[in-house]
């Protein structure tokens, strides 16, 4: 079978949402109400123009939704609401899906499922048919990483033991990533690692095409934890986002980073042969080929609790519907 993915751009403009997935079925229904839907037993119902589609739950929450009919004219705008609907996103999903339905997706009849990107779900293709209007069967699910995907974290709060994992994929030179430690990390830490039950881990993902003085950033905090302890990285890691503009477009970073460690009262001791020595640069570039090529992630902070990818990570709330959907769904 061979697997496709393509990336719809909807991302920046989109407006928060609460996902129907995780919530009952009936919030689903009741976005649909305009297709004259019938139920017809096991979960399953149809409209009018023959389309079915079924809402299976898990512990009285809606946990994925598949579909199945023909894409004209009614069958797009049905399956295009029904992923607007599910998703939460509403009307800001369904016009891109709809758009992709009649312009895109005869390109990928034929070829087996597919899948496609949207937001924190996968929808599921599978297309046939020589001409449009093509048939097609859809699935639409949270995406959930197993836990075996994930990189060994370098660095990490909280009990090893804990029910939920918050990982975070980050970018020392990255703004956004900066943004993330000075304001999400804090709310983490006050809210969520005194629970008890919490554990954030960070992990280094330096885009080293945009941020050429990433990986460097990331083998120094490396090397002060070897110059120093474990809790040193933290130390460290608040201080080079703190002074990011001033090391981010430094030729050769290296010195800078051992006097600000200096300067912030960690030992230094060693700390330059260190980075010479690159000590660990192919350990980092190992984990950041395992966030690019197995995770498939592109960009900075990607944020995720237990296999549960986040979009809105300064707010507490979707750190709770993500450990919400590890009640409901299972854990790792």
């Amino acid at each position: 079978m061979k697997r496709w993915m393509i990336a719809l751009t909807l991302c920046l403009l989109l407006p928060l949402a609460a996902a129907s997935v995780g919530e009952p079925r009936s919030e689903v229904l009741a976005g649909l109400e305009p297709f004259s839907l019938v139920y017809t037993g096991d979960d399953t119902f149809s409209t009018a123009t023959g389309f079915t589609f079924t809402l299976e739950e898990r512990n009285d929450a809606l946990y994925q939704v598949g579909a199945e009919g023909t894409l004209d004219a009614e069958g797009i705008s049905f399956a295009s609401t029904l992923v607007g609907a599910a998703t939460g996103y509403g009307a800001e999903i369904a016009q891109p899906v709809a758009q992709f339905f009649e312009q895109q997706v005869g390109e990928v009849a034929g070829q087996g499922p597919i899948n496609l990107s949207v937001e924190e779900f996968v929808l599921t293709l599978d297309v046939s048919g020589d001409e449009a209007p093509y048939d097609v069967v859809i699935g639409l699910e949270l995406r959930e990483v197993p836990a075996a995907a994930f990189p060994e974290a370098p660095h990490s709060l909280g009990p090893d033991d804990a029910t939920y994992v918050i990982r975070e994929f980050s970018d020392l030179q990255c703004p956004a990533c900066q943004q993330f430690a000075q304001t999400a990390l804090p709310l983490i830490k006050d809210e969520l690692l005194s629970r008890g039950d919490v554990r954030f881990e960070f992990h280094h993902f330096p885009l080293q095409s945009i941020h050429p003085n990433a990986l460097p950033a990331a083998e120094a905090a490396e090397c002060v934890v070897d110059a120093n302890d474990a809790d040193a990285f933290w130390t460290y890691h608040d201080a080079l986002f703190e002074r990011q503009r001033a090391w981010s477009s430094l030729g050769d970073p290296a010195s800078y980073f051992v006097r600000l460690a200096d300067d912030i009262g960690l030992d230094t001791d060693g700390m330059a042969t260190c980075l010479d020595e690159r000590r660990y640069a192919d350990e980092i570039l190992e984990d950041y080929d395992i966030a690019g090529g197995v995770l498939g992630l592109r960009g900075t902070p990607s944020v995720f609790v237990n296999g549960y990818q986040i979009r809105n990570y300064p707010e507490l709330s979707s750190y709770l519907d993500a450990m919400r959907y590890v009640d409901l769904f299972g854990a790792e």
